[in-house]
This record gives C-alpha cells, structure tokens and sequence, in this order.
C-alpha cells in the first residue's frame, strides 16, 4: 500500500514507519516544518510538510495514497494542558480522517489508546466490550483520546473504512522524545523518589507496531483492537525494572501524600514560570488499574507480546547506545556490552 502516516517522529508513529517500510509498503510521513524526519528519510520515506488543521496540506500529502495511519497525539496529565489536548486528540483528528474521507482512501487506521476505557479503583481486565469510565472520571487526556475516537468513529458512519488500534503503556527502544518508555530512564537514573500503588498493561513499542501494520492489512473495517501487553501493578513492575539496572525501587507513599506533593509542585512552578515535574492529575492517573486483554488481536491480527524483561532490557541497551543513560552499574555496564 501507499501509506500516509501521522506522527512519524514520535515513538509509535516512528515504528510504525519503520515497520510498514520492512513489510515492502510505500511511506510518506506528514510532519511539521520544525520535526526531524532525517532518520526516517534514510530508511526510504518520503515526508510531506504541514500541520495538522491545515487541510490544503493535508490533501496534497494524501495524493497518490491508498491508506492512512493517524497516530499523532499529545498525552499529558498536567495542569493547563486541556486546550493542546482538544487542539490534538479531538479536533486533529477530525480534520486528518476528515481529509482522508474526502480522499477516498482505502483503508484508514487511527491510534487510539486504552486510556478511552478509563481505569479502575482495583484490578479489573478490560477488553473491546468493556463499559469504560473516561468520562466519569474527568481526565482531560481519558476524556480527549475518548473525543477523538468518537469523531473518527462518526467520520466511519460516513464512509471512512476505518480501523481503530488502542494501544496500552508503550515501552522499547527509540523513545526519542521522552514520551513513555521514559519513565524506565527515569528509575535507572534514580529521578524518580516515590509511586503511588496503581497498575497499567505494559506493551513494546515494536509490538505495538506490528500491530498496526496488521490492522491496516487484515483489520476488520469498523472494529478496534486493544494492543495491550503484561498486566503489573506498579510495584511489580518497578521491581522488576530497577532489579535489570541494578538500582533499588523508589518507595511506595500513600496517595493523600503524593497529591499534597504534586500540589506543592504545581504551585512552585506556577510561580517559576515553569512545568511541574509532577501534577495531581498524573497521580490520580497512576493510581488506577488499566489492565486490558488483547486476546481479540491475538487472535484476528496475530498480535503478539515479547517478555517484558526484554522490552525493558532492549530500551537500556537503546538508552546506553545513543548516550541517554551512563552505565554506572554492574547491570547497566552488562548491557552496554
């Protein structure tokens, strides 16, 4: 297929570029003037220049395309995001999908994420059925990644053959911009003090990918697909992640204390003029459990979960290489080879 894709110079939209063009597929990226899409470049796509509201631009990247892979997004939990959230998540993806309808292409593949299912107070694993609680639980990003589904979704009532992929926590290799697999960084480097109790699905990055390929080529139009992966709470998770650095966890705090905290964060960097390196909301979000099934990709996409040692092995050996992370332990000095 000749393939249109969003976001190629993130995380997901990078390997999902990478992993169309090993499949033999066609790649044009639609990128903003200021996004470097040298790598990219390189490995045989073609980039096309524009933002994302600019409909002029995007029916030019459209010509001479039979598919498109919308994975562009803003994830964030921080205070003050609300209006980047709507620009991005909900109306973007009117005006892409939009575009892609007015196109006529074949097939037309959007990343969603698990976060429109919401969370849960407990463990519970959601699957594509699920009744999910985004909306009661009033997180900007739930409720803005929820947003831009239903508006793909209506665009579908349309005509648009379109095929919907959610993925979980994205980890790997290639985390360019600090977006989630950082979070892996972060506790090697030992920047991250304290955690609240919670639990996510944690995916990689290279699956995740694999499986949007497969939803473009053999999804069914109309349906969507969780790519979730291993279901941990956090402790576990951190466990397992500081043991492959060789560094201890970080200490598990109550929620009333890691929100009085995030608080006081916020308010010092209202003050600076600056981010807050924590926020209320992303407490709030990482106390819920969103653990997801993706039996239903597994078995139509053939979708598949790599261990989750070696996500987390491959994103240090990644991290290591490119200078993003100093060995300065045993465990790091190993996989630096």
């Amino acid at each position: 297929m000749n393939v249109l894709v969003t976001g190629g110079t993130g995380l997901v939209g990078g390997a999902v570029a990478r992993a169309l063009l090993a499949r033999g597929h066609s790649v044009r990226l639609y990128a903003r003037a200021s996004s470097d899409a040298a790598a990219l470049e390189a490995a045989g796509a073609e980039v096309a220049r524009g933002e994302l509201d600019d409909r002029a631009a995007l029916r030019a990247a459209l010509a001479g395309r039979d598919a498109l892979v919308h994975s562009a997004g803003v994830v964030g939990f921080g205070p003050g995001l609300e209006a980047a959230l709507e620009a991005v998540n909900v109306r973007a993806v009117e005006s892409v999908l939009g575009a892609a309808l007015e196109a006529g292409v074949a097939r037309a593949v959007l990343t969603s994420s698990t976060a429109v299912m919401g969370g849960t107070p407990a463990p519970e694993v959601a699957d594509e059925a699920t009744a999910g609680n985004a909306e009661a639980l009033g997180m900007p990003y739930f409720v803005s990644k929820l947003r831009g589904e239903r508006a793909a979704r209506a665009l579908a009532a349309r005509g648009l053959p379109l095929v919907v992929v959610r993925p979980a926590y994205v980890l790997g290799p290639g985390d360019v911009h600090g977006s989630s697999a950082s979070v892996l960084l972060a506790f090697a480097r030992r920047r991250i003090p304290a955690y609240v109790e919670g639990g996510a699905s944690f995916c990689d990055v290279r699956d995740v990918a694999d499986g949007h390929v497969a939803a473009l080529e053999r999804g069914r139009a109309g349906e969507a697909y969780l790519l979730a992966g291993h279901n941990l709470a956090m402790s576990e998770m951190i466990r397992r992640a500081c043991a492959l650095a060789g560094v201890p966890p970080p200490r598990r705090v109550p929620v009333p204390l890691a929100l009085a905290f995030a608080a006081a964060q916020e308010l010092a960097a209202r003050a600076a003029g600056r981010r807050p390196r924590t926020s209320r909301g992303l407490v709030r979000a990482s106390a819920l459990y969103t653990f997801a099934s993706s039996a239903k990709a597994e078995r139509e996409l053939g979708y598949r979960v790599r261990p989750f040692e070696e996500m987390v092995r491959d994103t240090y050996r990644w991290a290591l290489a490119t200078a993003r992370l100093r060995p300065d332990t045993p465990e790091l000095r190993a996989l630096a080879g």
